[in-house]
Formats: C-alpha cells, sequence, structure tokens
C-alpha cells in the first residue's frame, strides 16, 4: 500500500520525482531469491492527483522499486482498484506492462479479460496457472468497459475449469477477502478456500485484513479426482504501508517450493514443500527523514544482523509483532 506518508517522504524536492527504493533495502535479497515473487498492489498508479486512504493512487515509481525489489508479479484484484476511476484503473496495467511486471485480477476489455483471465507462467519448467479476485470495489463503480475479477462462485469455478483444462502443473489464486484486523479466518474465507481446492486450485493465498491469518497445508481432493497436498494462508499481513498500530505494522514473506516428480514409469507426482517464512515490519520512525520508512527482515535483526539500532520503543513494538505472528504460525 502507499499511504499519503509514504508518498510524501519519497518527494525529492530538488528533482520533483519520488523515489521509494530505500523502503526495501533490507528486504532485497530475501525478495528476489526465488523464482517468482508475487503480491497484491492495493492502490492504483493514475499519473496525477497521488493519495493515499481512501482513494489510493501512487507515483509510478511506487511500482518501479517493487520491481527493483523484485517483484515479478502483482494482483490488481482487490477494494482499492477502482479507487481513481477509469485513468487509474487503466494506466496502472499499462504501467505495469512497461516496466515488465506480470499482473492478473483487472482488465482493460471484456477481451482482455476472456483472452487473459487465466495468467500462465513457467518457471524451471513448472507449468503455473494464476488466477485472481477480489470481494469487491468499495461501492466504486467499475470503469465502462473494464472488467474486474469479483469473488462469485460460479465464475471461480468457469475460470478453474479452463485453467484446468490447460494443463498446468499448479493452480494458485489470490483472493482479496475476509475482515479487516481480524486475527482468525472467518467461515466465509474457509469455505471459499475448500471450494477453491474442491475446483482444482493448488495454493490459495490471501489478503485484505491488513493482519497476519493461520496457514492451513493439507491433502484435499478435487473435481478431477486428485487427491494431493494444497495449502493456504488467509492473510499474509501487511508489506509496506503506514498502519502503524499493533500487528498491522508488518506481515511476512511466504515462501514455498512448488515441485512436480516424474517417476521411471512415467507417473507425476506434485508437492508443496520448504515452506517457511520471513516476518517483516515496518520502522517509520524518523519522521523527519526522507529514508522514513524502511522493511526490517525481522530474524535477521535479532540474530544481530543490525545495520543500525532501533529505538527502544520501536524495537519492543517489532519484538511483540514478531512473537505474535510465530504464535499464530505455530
Amino acid at each position: 500500500m502507499a499511504h499519503q506518508t509514504q508518498i510524501t517522504a519519497a518527494f525529492d524536492a530538488k528533482t520533483g520525482g519520488y523515489d521509494f527504493g530505500h523502503t526495501y533495502t533490507y528486504v532485497v535479497d530475501l525478495l528476489s531469491r526465488a523464482d517468482l515473487t508475487l503480491g497484491n498492489l492495493e492502490t492504483t498508479l493514475p499519473g496525477q492527483t497521488y493519495s493515499g486512504y481512501p482513494c489510493f493512487g501512487a507515483p509510478d515509481a511506487f511500482a518501479r522499486s517493487l520491481r527493483d525489489a523484485g517483484f515479478d508479479l502483482l494482483s490488481t484484484a482487490n477494494n482499492h482498484a477502482c479507487d481513481k476511476g477509469e485513468i487509474g484503473f487503466t494506466r496502472t496495467l499499462d504501467v505495469l506492462d512497461t516496466l515488465g511486471i506480470l499482473h492478473t485480477g483487472t482488465y482493460r476489455s471484456e477481451a482482455e479479460y476472456l483472452k487473459t483471465r487465466v495468467l500462465s507462467v513457467e518457471r524451471n519448467g513448472i507449468r503455473l496457472a494464476f488466477l485472481s479476485y477480489t470481494y469487491g470495489t468499495n461501492g466504486l463503480p467499475v470503469p465502462q468497459g473494464k472488467c474486474i475479477s469479483l469473488i462469485d462462485r460460479g465464475r471461480m469455478a468457469d475460470d478453474l475449469r479452463l485453467a484446468h483444462s490447460q494443463k498446468p502443473d499448479f493452480i494458485v489464486v489470490l483472493v482479496h477477502f475476509g475482515a479487516e484486523y481480524r486475527l482468525e479466518p472467518d467461515t466465509t474465507q474457509v469455505g471459499l478456500a475448500n471450494f477453491l481446492f474442491s475446483e482444482g486450485a493448488d495454493v490459495v493465498l490471501g489478503s485484505h485484513p491488513h493482519v497476519l491469518e493461520r496457514v492451513e497445508k493439507r491433502e484435499a481432493a478435487d473435481r478431477y479426482g486428485s487427491v494431493r497436498e494444497r495449502i493456504v494462508i488467509y492473510s499474509l499481513g501487511n508489506f509496506i504501508s503506514h498502519q502503524a498500530k499493533p500487528l498491522r505494522d508488518g506481515g511476512i514473506l511466504f515462501h514455498f517450493t512448488l515441485n512436480r516428480t516424474v517417476s521411471e514409469s512415467g507417473d507425476t507426482t506434485r508437492s508443496i514443500g520448504n515452506i517457511h517464512y520471513d516476518p517483516v515490519w515496518v520502522f517509520d520512525h524518523y519522521e523527519d527523514s526522507p529514508n522514513r520508512f524502511l522493511l526490517i527482515p525481522v530474524e535477521q535483526y535479532l540474530d544481530n544482523y543490525r545495520p543500525f539500532d532501533l529505538p527502544e520503543e520501536s524495537l519492543r513494538q517489532m519484538r511483540f509483532f514478531v512473537e505474535d505472528t510465530r504464535k499464530r504460525l505455530k
């Protein structure tokens, strides 16, 4: 997210431009080491009239900094997708294309939606299909002729059937759902994850609550007769934002490996392994600094990788966040 305080801090009066790159200084290695790094872009890129809550619109430099930090794919289906009307809706996709960042969830036209609603990506010989959905757009109308993937079980089932027909090794669904600031998933989230698994999804990645919610890994059957490992995280918490209240001031980088093994007899086994996470916490103490917002890799910092010393109160807040994270994720 890009709140107004972040935008203000990133402005360079000498150049008249914006630079958000410093934010990711200490997490670039964590982000860039993966074969594929993805996230939820909860702002628009309107090219003008920048603002934070309640109608988000960030400079293009915000997206550029995400690319430079290591992000490969962004979901654009969330409740702030329509915050800046048609120009924000369309221009966001144009900028991401220019930057070479893959995206899914919003579309410039019905034709584009029909053609690209299943985003196909291949890494290391593993074929992936991505889908993305949001519960709504805060009551704002979707610009005329544009499309956004909304949570609708009939539509999702159709999309998953299409994805399955393309024979990917794994199907990943990004879902913007749940109740803000709730620390446990509600019955709607759990039911939707179960439904997605039954329709063939392998991985469900959740956002919207702005706090961390639990992870579940289990074997689940789908409509195609396949029983295999599947995983859901109901909410990843906040990555970068200026929601500074306890437990909203951080999130996790959630890592996992998708494996496909073919035996000598030709049988294919798919599994999800190497599951781990890195807590990240937003340090925003120095209000008069152009480098006000910094993402701290918590475990590394507590393990004595300390490029600078946090003030005592900030350290206390960060410890509170990570202790809750460890408890929540067991």
